[in-house]
């Protein structure tokens, strides 16, 4: 089997899109040079997604001075050999690109919902990458185990339940870990 040429962000970015025979963008990420074809999202990984969407959201509407925006699935240019799509992220407004296609950088926080296609290798790679990137926080979101690992790069900490989410990088914010999953 011939080894598969790795790209940069820059070849990736070029590639045109990619869509399956009902005209729905395929959607893939490049991790590491290697183009990732990723798999419809399942209706819970969306419920998931979305209700973590609304639970940041509140708290940005109650506090503007913090001058962010929450985005769902928005492309990021990790590094040259990375381009990822997180499922929600946080990003400063004076970060935003205005014009831009994807984002250039890490996210301030990147939030992953682990779908059954996804590999430990992978996300791994993500985590190491989005923090080497500048990310300051990853949050890894466990549907199977109702869990979250919150990555940075100084600590590693995993939360279940009632245990609170809170993160310096978005100061206030403060819910059980189960509000993710009702």
């Amino acid at each position: 089997m011939p080894a598969t040429a790795l790209l940069t962000s820059e070849q990736y970015l070029s590639l045109p899109e990619e869509f399956d025979q009902n005209g729905n963008r395929i959607k893939d990420e490049l991790i590491g040079g290697e183009v990732v074809k990723m798999p419809p999202a399942s209706h819970r990984h969306d419920r998931i997604k979305n209700r973590i969407k609304r639970l940041l959201d509140r708290h940005l509407d109650r506090n503007p001075h913090l001058a962010m925006e929450s985005l769902v699935e928005m492309g990021a240019e990790v590094s040259k050999r990375d381009v990822f799509v997180p499922d929600v992220s946080l990003v400063k407004l004076d970060r935003c690109p205005e014009e831009e296609r994807i984002f250039r950088g890490a996210p301030d926080l990147a939030i992953e919902v682990v779908s059954p296609s996804d590999t430990i290798k992978r996300l791994k790679a993500k985590v190491d990458t989005y923090l080497q990137g500048g990310a300051n926080t990853v949050w890894v979101v466990f549907p199977e185990s109702r869990s979250v690992t919150v990555y940075s790069n100084d600590l590693v900490r995993e939360l279940k339940g009632d245990q609170t989410i809170e993160d310096p990088v978005f100061p206030g914010f403060s819910t059980p870990v189960s509000a993710f999953f009702k």
